[in-house]
């Protein structure tokens, strides 16, 4: 799906606040990147920091960063479980989310409890207008 010239794939799940798109892999691993909305308001992304493979993690937990020349971030989301995977050709070379936002996977999650997934992240029809919204005020 467009939004104002923002792509929003149809088969995965945002959380609008905070411009993060889930993928489900399997009944207990997800993948978490950055939307294209998301990276559009970042500007040029030049670093990338995750949670180390392995390490537990909890909605307090900051599972990775961004920075770029506009603004710095803390992805904190309301998932427990342990980190399954960590996108090292990310970490090396962030500026890749700003040109493939949806191939560019920054975390997976093996995850303790998928219905918090589907209660916290929403199909793009179920939360269109609040990208609209946004991509509105952003894109003059």
């Amino acid at each position: 799906m467009k939004i104002l010239g923002f792509t929003f794939p149809d088969d995965l799940l945002y959380e609008p606040e905070k411009h993060v798109w889930v993928r489900i892999e399997d009944n207990s691993v997800v993948s978490i990147g950055v939307t294209d909305l998301g990276q559009y308001m970042a500007g040029k992304i030049f670093q990338v920091t995750a949670k180390q493979k392995g390490e537990k993690v909890n909605g307090r937990s900051v599972l990775f960063s961004i920075e770029s020349a506009k603004w710095i971030g803390k992805f904190r989301l309301p998932i427990e479980g342990e980190v399954f995977d960590v996108n090292e050709e990310v970490v090396k070379n962030p500026s890749i989310i700003n040109e493939r936002p949806y191939d560019s996977w920054i975390v997976k999650i093996r995850v303790e409890d998928m219905d918090i997934i589907k209660r916290t992240f929403k199909p793009i029809q179920e939360v269109y207008k609040q990208f609209e919204e946004e991509a509105k005020r952003v894109v003059r």
